[in-house]
Formats: structure tokens, C-alpha cells, sequence
């Protein structure tokens, strides 16, 4: 959720540690207009869901969009057609 007008190379930074593992997951929690710190800005401003009803509310702006890019579509598609042997 980008604030109009604001941008964080205007901002003083600070720099946190966290674990690889905390950066992997804030990495893929990020969107294509984001940087990590809108990313960290919106999970913390949206609580968790309480109900199955405020859950599935929330899903509604991610109606209609894929899971996976073309690519990996693709990639599943061929990968089905030939499955690995373990």
C-alpha cells in the first residue's frame, strides 16, 4: 500500500537485522509496486483475520489473479506431462 507522495530514498533509513529465513518470507510477501518497507508497513497494518468470514473477505482483492506467472504455468504444464520418477 504506497503512500501518495512518499517514498523511502527521501526518508532517513534504518537498517534491521533479521534472519535469512524472515527476509525470504518478507520477500515473498513483496509486491511489484512495493519495496520492503511498504511491504513491512502493510503487514503490520492489516491483523490477522478473526473469522473464516473476515478471511475470505480479505482474499477479494487477489479475485481473478493467477498464482503463478505464464512461465511457471508452462512449467507445471510440461512437468505434468512428465512426471519425475523418484
Amino acid at each position: 500500500m504506497r503512500r501518495a507522495g512518499m517514498h523511502c530514498r527521501r526518508m532517513p533509513n534504518t537498517t534491521i537485522p533479521v534472519t535469512r529465513e524472515v527476509a525470504e518470507k518478507l520477500r515473498s510477501e513483496k509486491q511489484a509496486d512495493e519495496d520492503m518497507s511498504d511491504v513491512i508497513d502493510r503487514l503490520l497494518a492489516e491483523p490477522p483475520a478473526g473469522t473464516v468470514a473476515e478471511w475470505l473477505k480479505s482474499l477479494e482483492p487477489l479475485e481473478g489473479r493467477g498464482v503463478f506467472t505464464p512461465e511457471e504455468r508452462e512449467r507445471l504444464k510440461r512437468e505434468q506431462r512428465r512426471p519425475r520418477m523418484p
